[in-house]
């Protein structure tokens, strides 16, 4: 009987998931003609302007010469461009610093966003911005100049993109959905049996921070999540725009290695090759890492059941590959699920399609991930 059970539920959930896909496929279809509609339109309209002089970076030495960010990689330069048009089109004049004497106007930057909220997708968010800053403790690395200002920077996509989650899981039915759509991603196999999200956190670094790390690593966001059988575990997740991880230690990474190296509970994820490397300093305690034992010692502190680190990026930006292959690598194979890489297209794909009322996730997605329309005019510069 209980055979019969499970056929018919595991038939009863293929059923489903093939309905989905098949709603999934009309409403993607429905859903590009409008995206396409809505790309023409912005062409048409910035087409009117000065585009190039309007989008591109310039600075007072040389005021009619239009440039493009050095540094840039071609992602990073289709990001900033794109992030130069939403700026434009928030009706906020381009934002500049002065450095030497010059001033360097750099489209992708406000200098009034602390006053117009211009960055962020809802007041709501911008309120809790607010508030974040105005309560920061001196610890938390809360920067105001890129949260307010900088339409590039990751630290205000991270809250236009985890505070609405705040939102979504106010009752149980929020909390389960949200559950599905993580475990999708980073337990396809059910293994850790998430039944519910009831807390997510954005810009953590916990009150005893001296008990982890001893410095100031954050977690840019967090899921805490309840199992069927009632063990909670945390999800850290490091979001990344068009930026790369850090690659500097903190200025004093003793406490880093020791965790890494000898700390119980920790220094078992590691490969005894990893370990006598990071012991010789042959592994810098970069970002990635302490990322990843930060979320392990708040794990022992709180006496989690368990803990995952992830790094979310845009599918283009191949910045961090080098530094997510060594941690990788540096795990055993036993625990290499504890580390993940997850692309913000697939999980903001997922928000959108199980929580189609909340419009801010469509936002979302225009805002950061439709690429289309920079790549048009980018077109229009390289010809």
């Amino acid at each position: 009987m209980c055979g019969k059970i499970k056929k018919f539920r595991i038939f009863t959930h293929i059923k489903i998931r093939i309905v989905n896909y098949c709603k999934k496929n009309i409403t993607m279809k429905t859903d590009n003609k409008t995206t396409q509609m809505s790309i023409n339109e912005e062409i048409q309209m910035l087409s009117k302007i000065d585009w190039k002089k309007e989008l591109r970076s310039h600075s007072s030495a040389n005021p009619d010469e239009d440039y493009f960010v050095k540094s840039d990689n071609a992602f990073t330069r289709k990001a900033r461009f794109l992030q130069a048009i939403r700026r434009y089109q928030s009706k906020s004049a381009c934002g500049s610093f002065v450095k030497d004497g010059i001033t360097y106007f750099h489209p992708n930057l406000v200098n009034d966003g602390l006053d117009t909220g211009c960055i962020f997708l809802l007041p709501e968010i911008f309120e809790y911005a607010k508030k974040r800053v105005a309560d920061k403790k001196p610890y938390e690395t809360i920067n105001k100049d890129r949260l307010f200002n900088n339409f590039l920077s990751s630290q205000p996509m991270a809250f236009n993109l985890f505070y609405p989650l705040m939102d979504t899981i106010k009752n149980d039915a929020g909390q389960a959905i949200l559950a599905d759509i993580v475990t999708m991603f980073i337990d396809p196999n059910r293994i850790l049996g998430i039944k519910g999200i009831y807390e997510v956190g954005i810009e953590f670094i916990p009150d005893y921070y001296k008990d982890c790390l001893n410095d100031k690593t954050a977690m840019d966001a967090y899921f805490r999540y309840v199992t069927a059988d009632n063990k909670k575990g945390i999800i850290a997740i490091e979001t990344k725009y068009s930026d790369s991880l850090g690659t500097n230690e903190a200025s004093d990474p003793s406490t880093a290695i020791t965790t890494a190296t000898e700390r119980d509970g920790v220094f078992q994820l590691f490969t005894n090759v990893a370990r006598e490397a990071i012991r010789k300093k042959e592994i810098k305690m970069s970002q990635v890492y302490r990322n990843f034992l930060l979320t392990e010692t708040v794990r022992l502190h709180e006496n989690l059941d368990e803990s995952i680190s992830v790094v979310m990026a845009p599918k283009e930006n191949k910045n961090n590959k080098k530094d997510e292959k060594q941690l990788s690598d540096a795990l055993t194979d036993e625990f290499k699920y504890k580390f993940q890489i997850l692309n913000l297209e697939d999980f903001v794909d997922a928000i959108i399609e199980e929580f189609p009322n909340q419009t801010v996730f469509k936002d979302f997605k225009h805002r950061y991930l439709d690429f289309q329309i920079a790549e048009y005019f980018l077109k229009q510069i390289n010809n």
